[in-house]
């Protein structure tokens, strides 16, 4: 794509009196290839894993999925039950997909976990976001996510050597 091209993209949806620099689309709602680009331990004592998309017109876009097990809010107050319960769930989930195995140890110590999570790097999965609608702060939605194994991941564990022939071979 020429400069000139993208300065069309963007210029048919962005209004310089109105809209701010900052506006960060971000992926839209749908099903999504992605690599588990980075694993790390957020500012925030979290699993922050940075899912880049593989294939389609959002190809090299990022989601970073931050997924924490603190019972309490920054105030004190304590977290909801459900929070809590749907982030073992995402962590669940997503430990299935990339084959990771959490140990008991792992749940009680975010160092651990994501030490643990740190061995999938590079691994495929698909992933479907659903954005929500947050009432507080428009510009953040919530985001619901769900994982599934992708199918071929040519990343994952072959038992089966590959047979490279002399003939095969540039040099």
């Amino acid at each position: 794509m020429s400069i000139m091209d993208r300065v069309k993209n963007v210029q048919e949806t962005y209004n310089p009196e109105t809209d701010s620099i900052n506006s960060y689309e971000g992926l839209k709602d749908g099903s999504y290839n992605v690599v588990a680009a980075s694993i790390a331990r957020s500012d925030y004592d979290q699993l922050s894993v940075k899912a880049e998309v593989i294939e389609g017109d959002n190809a090299g876009m990022s989601e970073f999925i931050n997924l924490g097990l603190d019972e309490l809010k920054q105030d004190g107050s304590p977290l909801p039950d459900f929070v809590i319960d749907r982030n073992i769930k995402t962590i669940s989930k997503l430990a299935y997909v990339l084959g990771v195995n959490i140990s008991d140890e792992a749940w009680d110590d975010m160092g651990v976990l994501v030490e643990t999570f740190k061995e999938a790097t590079g691994k495929q999965f698909t992933m479907e976001l659903k954005l929500g609608k947050n009432k507080k702060n428009p510009s953040r939605p919530y985001k619901n996510y769900d994982f599934e194994k992708l199918e071929g991941d040519p990343l994952a564990d072959n038992s089966q050597p590959i047979d490279i022939s002399d003939e095969d071979m540039p040099f």
